[in-house]
């Protein structure tokens, strides 16, 4: 499947049935398709579910080109298509982010040390997994708790590279992030850190190898990592 198709799929309007697995382009029009998170937070009894609705449950719909739903990749970048950018070369321009679970692991981050610089290749692209930052984030860190939700927690501070799955060339780089990360760098849509332009082909090998995934199936990655966290505290609850 193109990554081209994998995105068409995914952008659905707010009427469409639950169960249908191939999707139709969204129509072009003016409102807010909010009803796709809604449904997915619905079925999802884990905690981060509300962050997903709470940070970017409105999403606004372009009039001049289909809507494109974000993507996400295994270790919480979300990716939000820029439809109002065409690239002649048929790449894929999109906007790089933290997703609410990547908040939940390491708290707000404090800082930000660009490195892509470094690392760009003739292609005018940094390779897949290497850090296009790097970011310093203080936080709390769970060490153990119990079936009753009794706690401990202890403070944290740590380093946290910004990678993407894919090659990727940065197009954009959001100096408020950079000057003010505490205060910019969000959940919403607001708090993008980088855009970057990346050819489909490595973005459909990352697809494929499940590095880079639909809502749906980030969720449900969420709910298998989290139960994996609770498992591991509460055999470490004195």
């Amino acid at each position: 499947m193109s990554t081209a198709l994998f995105l068409r799929r995914a952008s659905s309007s707010a009427a469409s049935s639950a169960s249908t697995s191939a999707r139709a382009p969204l129509a072009s029009y003016v409102g807010y398709a909010t009803a796709p998170t809604e449904r997915l937070a619905a079925e999802r009894p884990r905690h981060h579910r509300h962050l997903l609705l709470g940070n970017r449950g409105a999403r606004l719909v372009a009039t001049d080109a289909p809507a494109m739903p974000p993507m996400y990749t295994s270790t919480h970048e979300i990716l939000r298509p820029d439809t109002s950018a065409s690239p002649p070369d048929g790449s894929v321009v999109m906007s790089v982010g933290l997703t609410p679970r990547a908040f939940d692991l390491i708290g707000d981050v404090r800082h930000v040390e660009q490195t892509f610089r470094h690392f760009v290749d003739i292609r005018g692209e940094i390779p897949e997994g290497v850090p296009l930052c790097m970011l310093h984030w203080e936080g709390f860190k769970r060490t153990a708790s119990d079936e009753l939700y009794h706690a401990q927690w202890a403070n944290a501070t740590g380093d946290r590279p910004l990678t993407l799955p894919f090659a990727a060339a940065v197009v954009a780089v959001n100096q408020a992030a950079i000057s003010e990360a505490y205060k910019t760098i969000k959940a919403d849509e607001s708090g993008w850190i980088y855009k970057v332009r990346a050819r489909p082909e490595t973005m459909e090998t990352a697809r494929k190898l499940g590095l880079v995934m639909s809502e749906e199936q980030y969720l449900a990655m969420c709910d298998r990592q989290e139960e994996q966290e609770d498992a591991e505290a509460s055999r470490s609850y004195p």
